[in-house]
């Protein structure tokens, strides 16, 4: 399996601000060396889906070492099989024991084809849900595979896994963990996804990146977003969010969202990028927006 060296470990570490030895943390406190990588990587790896508007070729790889060049080297982030698979290899360059299996996200319309990765990792015996590239109501932390395992989100929201079968089930005796999340005390779970046990392979996720990019109706190629997680004055915990979609700026902290700015121009998200999450865009990547739908050349788009 694919492992960075310890040089491309170390300057990741140093990416995402993790202090610390994370070779002896790993070996000592497993869980909670990869509890506090998932909170760095998460508040300094962005989510989102600038490359696919951004650049002339609108081409994502998945391979290990175009990723690193991506994140580590040029600062960026990524959709969840980038940032995943990103994340696997991080963690298994430290002796973690995991693999990555698909997903199928909730819509309007009922779950999608595979569209989502994430990882399994298991620590003492344990597996454990990871997920870095979900976005906002994502899972912060790492999530016990138990069913009806409840967990804390932002604020008053919960998280909670089931492993059961889904109506579109033909066979009874399928089960398949549920991701869903309430936004409070009293308001109602909504599904977000569901994920396998059967290990996806590199060319598995080939197969749902060259559809999750190029598809008219993904919701990556429809939409310019980034986000990342706040953390406490401590540096350590997540408390809120950052997000730009489309043309706002929004800041959640807690239970509590504010609209920062309203984004009219192209050039005033350009900025945006760089001023809120150290995005530095290109002449050239700036101005291969030109001519999509998502460009904000004209005024604003008229989205909330």
């Amino acid at each position: 399996m694919y492992t960075y060296t310890a040089e491309q470990l170390t300057r990741y570490l140093e990416h995402i601000g993790y202090r610390g030895d994370a070779r002896q943390l790993a070996s000592q406190d497993p869980l909670g060396c990869l509890t506090s990588i998932q909170h760095h990587h998460m508040a300094r790896v962005p989510f989102e889906s600038l490359s696919l508007h951004y650049s002339r070729h609108r081409l994502l790889s998945l391979h290990p070492e175009d990723l690193f060049g991506k994140v580590v080297d040029r600062g960026r982030g990524g959709y969840c099989m980038e940032v995943n698979t990103l994340f696997a290899v991080v963690l298994r360059s430290l002796a973690f024991t995991l693999y990555s299996v698909g997903g199928r996200v909730n819509g309007p319309g009922g779950y999608k084809g595979w569209d989502h990765m994430v990882n399994i990792v298991t620590v003492d015996g344990r597996r454990y849900l990871v997920d870095v590239g979900f976005g906002s109501r994502g899972p912060l932390h790492p999530v016990p595979l138990e069913h009806g395992c409840e967990f804390p989100g932002l604020g008053q929201a919960r998280g909670r896994l089931e492993y059961r079968r889904l109506e579109e089930h033909a066979d009874p005796g399928q089960r398949a963990w549920v991701y869903s999340v309430r936004e409070g005390e009293g308001r109602p779970w909504r599904t977000q996804y569901h994920f396998v046990e059967t290990e996806f392979t590199a060319a598995d996720f080939e197969v749902m990146n060259l559809r999750t990019m190029t598809a008219p109706q993904s919701f990556f190629v429809q939409n310019v977003m980034c986000m990342c997680t706040l953390l406490d004055d401590q540096e350590e915990n997540p408390v809120g969010l950052l997000i730009l979609h489309r043309d706002y700026i929004k800041r959640q902290v807690g239970d509590v969202s504010e609209i920062m700015e309203r984004l009219e121009s192209e050039q005033q998200r350009v900025d945006a990028l760089k001023r809120y999450f150290g995005i530095v865009l290109s002449p050239e990547d700036q101005a291969s927006i030109r001519g999509l739908a998502s460009g904000l050349l004209t005024g604003p788009s008229g989205h909330a």
